[in-house]
């Protein structure tokens, strides 16, 4: 079996490579091995045709969700006298 790298950002993009282990759950990542014999995971939703329409924005948007989230992450930084 093999997976073509759909994901336009993934170095081995437009790759097809030999699958050795596919997740029954699209969160986990698929095992694939390059031509050079080179074993590794790849997220498998960057397998999917799908994964070849993200591209990039000229301006970034975050929903209040993620920045709530990351404002937490960063708080205890700024806390300490970063």
């Amino acid at each position: 079996m093999t997976a073509t790298v759909y994901y336009p950002f993934h170095p081995l993009h437009g790759r097809k490579l030999s699958v050795t282990s596919r997740p029954r759950h699209p969160e986990l990542p698929v095992t694939v091995v390059d031509e050079t014999g080179f074993c590794l995971r790849i997220p498998a939703w960057m397998v999917a045709p799908e994964a070849a329409h993200y591209q990039l924005a000229d301006q970034a948007t975050l929903d209040a969700q993620t920045l709530r989230a990351l404002a937490a992450l960063l708080m205890p930084l700024l806390d300490d006298g970063m």
